[in-house]
């Protein structure tokens, strides 16, 4: 039986087709941006303002388009370079992203963000206009401005009250402040016409003046994406031609797919994936179009939407997840009480020694999966008396989901 140094030994030495999996992350923000460089221009104009007089105004800009358009990546990789690019000019300016999914309310918002900027602010014990004020201190005593990407904020506009709402998206009309330090990206899913109603009865017309929209990508524009993908990925050669192409008339809207670039990446990643395994098993060389093909036919798209959707939660909802998926395989049930789901739930982090969160919050995280269309919920069950929720899952094979849950799992715990 080989000792374990020669189990890490062999592991190391394996030859494999990545030179960075990294790359292929959903987290992972490129140096280049193939076919949103406009939008990086239309943002840069915007903020122009600032370039001219920091403080002078409040810029706030919103980024709106379907899931896998480039938003994100887009907003972070704007904010990282102006900021280098303002340093460079002697102007102390930082740039936070917060994902409203995970800080759903002003006070979490705000203790967000001085987080990521690393200022002695204390929190506990203080409203969120108070949090304000103090980072607003903070901010003028270090001479400090700071762009907030709000991301996902269609989660916060939903679940927050009226007052919390206009706190954070009138932010100057609530604290009149000479020198306005604080500046906003706001980043939402969907359409310009489906968010305008929405502002408009918060902001008023203002906001709908600064909206920058993003397209579904062409199959086209997907291959230019994912061959920036394949030469930082993986090793030069590995990767046949017609591998980008298959997954690009996949996924491309053009082609009949959604021009969701996050799924084309997640295609590569996995084919990459099954090609590193057989790569090491001695019955292949290099990615190929039979890779994609089992990919698509072993995943199923299903799974890899769902799998889109759920990189970005926090831990304990995934564990709820889980919780939810390895009922209803132990039961065979199509839907399963809330009850059943916390006791899951329970034993999973007992397991993994984590400390479970409490009732209500349980049925928030639960509520979430259901508003993110991961989970579907009823009210009663025939042949069962009363009302309760019941939860359900029909979009991807539970055994398969429940090994990449697994991965997934155990990725967020390692990056803690």
């Amino acid at each position: 039986m080989p000792e374990i140094d020669e189990l890490i030994e062999s592991e190391i030495r394996r030859p494999t087709v990545f030179i960075d999996e990294s790359v292929l992350y959903p987290e992972y923000v490129p140096k280049r941006l193939p076919h949103r460089e406009n939008h990086v221009r239309k943002i840069a104009a915007f903020f122009k303002a600032f370039s001219d007089s920091p403080g002078r105004t409040s810029v706030r800009v919103v980024l709106v388009g379907p899931v896998g358009t480039g938003k994100t990546a887009t907003a972070i990789a704007f904010g990282r370079a102006f900021s280098r690019m303002m340093q460079r000019r002697g102007v102390l300016l930082r740039y936070v992203h917060v994902n409203c999914s995970k800080s759903s309310n002003p006070a979490s918002i705000f203790r967000d963000i001085k987080n990521q900027l690393g200022l002695p602010l204390p929190d506990r014990g203080l409203s969120a206009r108070e949090m304000a004020v103090g980072l607003l201190k903070m901010l003028e005593r270090e001479n400090m401005y700071v762009i907030v990407t709000l991301d996902e904020i269609e989660y916060f506009i939903k679940s927050s009250s009226p007052s919390g709402r206009f706190l954070l998206l009138r932010f100057y009309d609530v604290f009149k402040e000479d020198v306005k330090r604080m500046n906003f990206i706001y980043v939402t899913r969907g359409s310009p016409t489906g968010i305008q109603a929405v502002l408009d009865s918060i902001t008023g017309s203002y906001l709908m003046e600064n909206v920058i929209p993003f397209q579904p990508y062409t199959a086209a524009e997907l291959m230019d994406i994912l061959n920036d993908r394949v030469k930082e990925a993986f090793y030069e050669g590995v990767v046949d031609e017609e591998v980008v192409e298959s997954i690009a008339r996949l996924t491309g809207y053009d082609t009949g797919g959604d021009g969701n670039a996050r799924k084309a990446i997640a295609i590569l990643h996995a084919a990459g994936k099954l090609a590193d395994k057989e790569l090491a098993e001695g019955r292949t060389s290099r990615v190929t179009v039979d890779h994609v093909r089992a990919v698509v036919a072993q995943e199923y798209q299903s799974l890899i939407d769902v799998l889109d959707k759920i990189y970005h939660l926090e831990l304990h909802e995934i564990l709820v997840l889980k919780a939810i998926i390895l009922a209803l395989h132990r039961t065979g049930e199509s839907f399963i009480p809330m009850g059943e789901i916390e006791r899951t739930y329970r034993e999973i982090c007992e397991e993994l020694g984590e400390e479970p969160r409490k009732h209500t919050r349980v049925y928030m995280l639960v509520m979430d999966l259901k508003r993110r269309g991961i989970i579907i919920t009823k009210t009663s069950m025939k042949g069962r008396r009363g009302r309760s929720t019941y939860v359900g899952f029909a979009a991807a094979p539970l055994d398969r989901l429940l090994e990449k849950l697994n991965k997934v799992i155990e990725e967020k715990r390692l990056m803690r």
